[in-house]
């Protein structure tokens, strides 16, 4: 009885690293998280949210575009940029806060690695 347990509690913690998580339309699902770096997969319909819900923050990141992108970013200070990107562009950004919408007509895919020192 007691390696049942065991059994179901790594079968649930290994599936439940894998599962998606909805953020107001958009997909969000962790690919890798090792104490080392955690590797986040986005995927967010026209007009919503692209790399999490509203204002949000993240530590400093690499980001990685999987398709082309057309996302409005808005930063805290007000200032609010649109900008048009192909896929494969990646880029680095120090540890911000922002809101970020796709505002392009397709569904769009990023992934962010973040590294833990």
């Amino acid at each position: 009885m007691k390696a049942i347990a065991v059994l179901f509690l790594v079968f649930f913690s290994v599936t439940s690293q894998a599962q998606e998580k909805k953020l107001s339309n958009t997909t969000s699902k962790i690919l890798v998280d090792n104490g080392k770096v955690k590797v986040t997969e986005f995927e967010s319909l026209p007009g919503k949210d692209v790399c999490g819900l509203g204002t949000h923050s993240h530590p400093a990141h690499l980001t990685v575009l999987l398709t082309e992108a057309t996302v409005t970013v808005s930063l805290p200070n007000g200032k609010t940029m649109t900008q048009k990107l192909p896929a494969g562009t990646t880029f680095w950004s120090e540890a911000e806060t922002h809101t970020v919408i796709n505002s392009g007509q397709t569904i769009s895919k990023a992934q962010i690695i973040e590294y833990n020192q």
